[in-house]
């Protein structure tokens, strides 16, 4: 961070080409570096006047959802000895971090947080060694030797980092306000993201956005709201996205062994779970009524607009299936 004559500060960021943060720079001597894995952060590195410092983060498997963190080459927070320290995170439902333990599972930090995600309170806990019971709000050192102070967990809702210096959340994307629940910077999508351009989602409870561009999608897998298939028919199936839903229908309606007149009060839901190199996306057959209950929320249909560039169960959608070879069923004139 930087500061002009009128102690104004400053704090300068950099990009790569993908828009993956790549480096924060504070003033003349503190900086930091962000190593990504497609598009997780997996390692942040700290140069300052202390030396440099790496952080690793490890996460579920196909998630956001931190698992553990490994500061290398310092001493856990209780530990005096130098190497590398193992956290692992404890978090809630949505996958925000609330408490860290070492490798011992002794408690070392912990955070209570407001609805949207913003910070109330939060603490290292260096404890003495004979382990004596942490009060909340307290930090308690070591009494031979001091503990050393671990970087802040900067970890919010998956796919955001705080930046301390802004109070904001980066999501990749664009930033996100805990105050208010919103992001300051508009859908980069327009409104093929939906009509409210800075909503973050419904709730933060059943919902994520890890780059800021859409909340999570929809799962009825072992749900009672699934269509009752009989033997030879099913209620799941992969498709080819054909750029409209009516389109969709059609192909799911065939794999699925089920004619339509069959499935009244019922309708094909898009899983999430779009590839962008085959045009394959799985459907579900359920409910129309418990459909409409989890409105609104991303399924493949958005995926393939916003990959894309169009809207879909639009001409242009349509004629996008066809030019990547996808396309079952007529050619399209001037509709769908």
């Amino acid at each position: 961070m930087t500061k002009d004559r009128l102690g104004i500060a400053t704090t300068h960021f950099e990009y790569d080409a993908f828009g993956r943060r790549i480096r924060k720079l504070n003033g003349s001597y503190a900086s930091t570096d962000f190593l990504w894995d497609g598009m997780r952060l997996v390692q942040e590195t700290y140069h300052d006047r202390q030396g440099e410092e790496a952080l690793t983060y490890l996460y579920e498997s196909n998630s956001y959802v931190p698992l553990a963190r490994i500061d290398h080459g310092k001493a856990a927070a209780n530990d005096a000895d130098v190497r590398d320290a193992v956290y692992y995170f404890h978090n809630d439902v949505s996958g925000l971090p609330e408490e860290l333990t070492d490798a011992g599972g002794e408690l070392v930090w912990q955070a209570r947080y407001k609805v949207w995600g913003n910070a109330v309170q939060e603490e290292w806990i260096a404890r003495a060694p004979q382990r004596p019971t942490a009060v909340w709000g307290e930090v308690q050192a070591a009494a031979s030797a001091p503990a050393h102070a671990p970087r802040p967990q900067n970890l919010r809702f998956q796919g955001q980092y705080l930046d301390r210096e802004t109070g904001l959340h980066y999501n990749t994307f664009r930033f996100y306000d805990p105050d208010i629940g919103r992001f300051i910077n508009p859908d980069p999508i327009g409104l093929l993201g939906g009509t409210n351009l800075y909503r973050y989602a419904p709730n933060p409870i059943q919902w994520i956005d890890p780059w800021g561009w859409a909340y999570q999608g929809v799962d009825f897998s072992g749900s009672p709201n699934l269509f009752p298939a009989t033997e030879g028919q099913r209620n799941i199936v992969e498709i080819t996205m054909q750029g409209s839903r009516s389109r969709d229908f059609v192909q799911a309606f065939k794999e699925a062994n089920i004619s339509k007149a069959d499935a009244t009060g019922y309708t094909w839901h898009h899983l999430n779970d779009f590839n962008p190199e085959t045009g394959r996306t799985t459907m579900q057959l359920v409910e129309t009524h418990a459909h409409i209950d989890t409105f609104p929320h991303a399924g493949s249909a958005d995926q393939f607009a916003k990959h894309f560039g169009v809207a879909y169960d639009s001409a242009e959608a349509v004629r996008v299936a066809q030019e990547q070879g996808w396309l079952k069923g007529r050619s399209p004139k001037r509709g769908c």
